[in-house]
């Protein structure tokens, strides 16, 4: 049985961080000797071991910093990466300076699963971004050869994203690559580029095996476009659930033939979808939000040409301009907190077995 607990406060009201409980000695290493007067009592030990209660992880939120955990969340879309800019390839040096904005402007990345999933860890004040990258084109991950030794292309997205993780830990860098037939190039290299991706926490999904409009397409038509490129990338990485799909052209399938988008087989193997992206427009709600629909969810065009209005940095800067509200986390995953006056957009199904915190 679920339970949610619904916290009403005034603003005012803030509680303090507990202490955190006091490690405890390995069960193989002998404990240093006990004198006289030290020795603690059960019941001392039996509180620090005790999980914090509803009112101590209510008031351990920074309500100073704001938390609204129903604002927006940028899920970017991404193509390609070049020398130039053009309306789907992002320069090279454009796409650093998007990653040092996010990160000095408060942006931390999450991954489009635990988005899908309201899993968002986010630091306490900050807000999750999510990267996605289109058609995995063979500049999102490159190997180069020097000194007949085959090494990452520090120029390719991967690259990029490698340099920036090193550089700023703290930013969680990770992406979802959404591929079709022919992933990355290089085919040589390509179950060696598919598991390191997993390994090292980036996320891949699913666009289709010919590009094609889903809304022309029967059901039967619809899981071999799905069901194709799930079962090639299976065939690399067997324990790999893909999971999402960016919706080529943006383009869903008709209403009636929407439950096959979601969940399908194919040549004996079964997927199933939970989350699909739409083309680049505006911000996607928050995860708790009752406006969300995980079958096409809002992306925001990373580019700055030809998006009327409508690019990466139109959106920082109404956020900056206090025009729309972006998601601030709370600190805390398995707590949502929300102003008040949100409450009526709050999805308690996706809430689920977590905590909510509605303050004035």
């Amino acid at each position: 049985m679920k339970k949610v607990i619904i916290i009403i406060v005034l603003l005012f009201l803030t509680g303090c961080k507990g202490a955190a409980p006091s490690a405890q000695t390995p069960p193989d290493k002998p404990a240093d000797p006990v004198y006289e007067g030290e020795m603690e009592s059960e019941e001392t030990q039996h509180e620090e071991e005790k999980e914090p209660t509803e009112e101590e992880i209510i008031g351990a939120v920074d309500l100073s910093l704001e938390p609204n955990e129903l604002g927006e969340i940028m899920i970017l879309m991404y193509h390609g990466l070049g020398q130039e800019e053009s309306a789907w390839q992002r320069s090279i040096d454009n796409f650093r300076k998007d990653l040092e904005y996010m990160y000095q402007k408060g942006y931390r990345m999450i991954s489009l699963n635990d988005y899908a999933r309201g899993q968002i860890d986010t630091q306490a004040g900050y807000t999750p971004i999510i990267l996605t990258f289109d058609d995995g084109r063979q500049n999102n991950f490159n190997y180069i050869e020097k000194d007949e030794e085959m090494f990452l292309d520090p120029e390719c997205v991967v690259g990029i994203l490698e340099e920036f993780k090193e550089k700023y830990p703290d930013f969680n860098v990770t992406a979802s690559f959404f591929l079709g037939s022919n992933p990355f190039g290089q085919r040589e290299f390509l179950e060696e580029k598919l598991k390191w991706l997993v390994d090292n926490g980036y996320d891949i999904g699913n666009h289709t095996y010919s590009h094609n409009k889903l809304e022309d397409l029967d059901p039967e038509q619809i899981q071999i476009e799905i069901g194709s490129v799930n079962n090639f990338i299976k065939g690399y990485l067997p324990d790999y659930r893909v999971e999402t799909l960016a919706l080529p052209h943006g383009s869903n399938p008709k209403d009636e033939y929407i439950d096959y988008m979601l969940e399908g087989e194919y040549e004996g193997n079964k997927y199933k979808i939970i989350a699909s992206l739409d083309v680049g427009w505006r911000p996607a709600y928050s995860p708790f939000d009752i406006l969300t629909n995980f079958n096409s969810l809002y992306r925001v065009t990373a580019s700055e040409i030809n998006v009327d209005n409508c690019g990466i940095y139109d959106y920082f800067k109404q956020y900056e301009e206090n025009k729309r509200e972006r998601f601030i986390s709370d600190g805390n995953p398995d707590l949502v907190t929300i102003p008040k006056r949100h409450e009526a957009y709050l999805n308690m199904d996706m809430v689920g077995d977590r905590l909510v915190y509605i303050y004035e």
